[in-house]
């Protein structure tokens, strides 16, 4: 049966109704899964408790209640959410179901819509980049094989060193291109699970990016958590994001620097609403939305918090930086971070930037519990 409710559950935008007092009335799934808490403990919270930090928020949503305004802003850094950078919404809330007895409003209406940063609006023209990539290099490989075959019969049949010179050039650039496009097929591969310990995954990349540390002279700072379950990933993929981020980390830094590898479980997690797929003589019927079959459960994740002492990143790039070819190294492809995220992406994790004013960066990569994903 269709219900209001339903409506606002199906919603991905976070809507929080508040009392009079700032205390919430009410929460749908959205705002569940933004706050990290289930509707149960959200009734009667305060305000300041579930938005720590947030004064502006706050200021809005008293006034609101207090003088019967609207409030509208843009790309606002929203306290304690995993994603900064927001448009929030905030109404007078008026009650009509029962017979009015104050004139001015019964409390607020506060409705959150994560703002899809300018890199994740290219992520659906990353993904058929990703296919034309792959098409063009599985076509290439083919008759790349048959070159590099027929200079090795010519490389027998030849007694001239200037011919043997060429026929050695052609073979080792056909090596160098297979090598391309090996890495160009990997890159569109999916990604298949296994078990993965990440300490051990994280150890393997240091021992890849070793020497590039010891050249920059990196002082390597390893926070593990040991207690931390395993994940589900690929973890040839997983390694390709790590090394990368490795690498980063070092050139980040000017001279000698620092560079702090953590684990631990995140403070946050989502709420997952799982429908409840119904069963007939005919096979599986749709997907029964009904609130009362809508199972949730809670994912947590494990947190690789990977921090330089480098000179940080301009506020104007963050939004950035995810972007394919986006890069302002020399000689770089600008593909790194943005195969990063995609990768990550794939393993239902999430990938974020911060950039400190002290100057450190700090990159979180967010992966779920592996028991989540069996």
């Amino acid at each position: 049966m269709f219900t209001p409710e339903i409506l606002l559950n199906n919603l991905d935008e976070a809507v929080i109704l508040f009392d009079a007092s700032a205390s919430v009335i009410y929460a749908n799934r959205a705002a569940e899964e933004l706050l990290g808490h289930d509707i149960k403990d959200l009734v009667g919270s305060e305000f300041s408790s579930l938005f720590k930090g947030s004064e502006e928020l706050s200021a809005f949503v008293k006034k609101a209640i207090a003088e019967g305004r609207t409030f509208r802003c843009k790309d606002m850094d929203v306290a304690g959410c995993i994603e900064a950078g927001a448009d929030v919404n905030v109404m007078p809330y008026y009650d009509y179901s029962s017979e009015r007895k104050k004139a001015g409003p019964d409390g607020a209406l506060l409705c959150i819509r994560r703002n899809i940063s300018i890199a994740e609006r290219e992520d659906y023209y990353f993904d058929s980049l990703l296919f034309i990539i792959g098409s063009i290099a599985h076509e290439i490989k083919n008759p790349l094989g048959g070159i590099k075959g027929a200079a090795q019969i010519l490389k027998t049949c030849s007694s001239e060193k200037a011919d043997e010179e060429c026929i050695n050039m052609i073979i080792k650039e056909s090596d160098r291109l297979n090598s391309v496009l090996n890495t160009y097929l990997t890159m569109t591969r999916k990604p298949v699970f296994n078990k993965v310990n990440i300490h051990e995954l994280l150890e393997h990349a240091l021992s890849i990016t070793a020497p590039a540390l010891k050249e920059k002279r990196v002082r390597l700072v390893k926070v593990y958590d040991p207690s931390l379950p395993f994940v589900m990933g690929d973890e040839t993929k997983l390694l390709q994001v790590f090394i990368n981020l490795l690498k980063n980390a070092a050139e980040a830094l000017e001279g000698s620097g620092a560079v702090t590898i953590s684990t631990g479980p995140s403070r946050e997690y989502m709420v997952i609403q799982d429908a409840v797929r119904l069963f007939s003589r005919n096979g599986p019927a749709a997907l029964n939305i009904d609130s009362d079959s809508i199972k949730s459960r809670k994912q947590r994740w494990v947190v690789v918090d990977i921090k330089d002492t480098g000179s940080g990143i301009p506020t104007e790039d963050l939004q950035k930086i995810f972007l394919p070819f986006y890069t302002k190294k020399e000689g770089g492809s600008g593909l790194g971070l943005a195969l990063s995220k995609k990768i990550i992406i794939d393993h239902g994790g999430l990938i974020r930037i911060k950039s400190c004013k002290k100057g450190s960066t700090i990159v979180s990569v967010y992966l779920p519990f592996g028991a989540d994903l069996e």
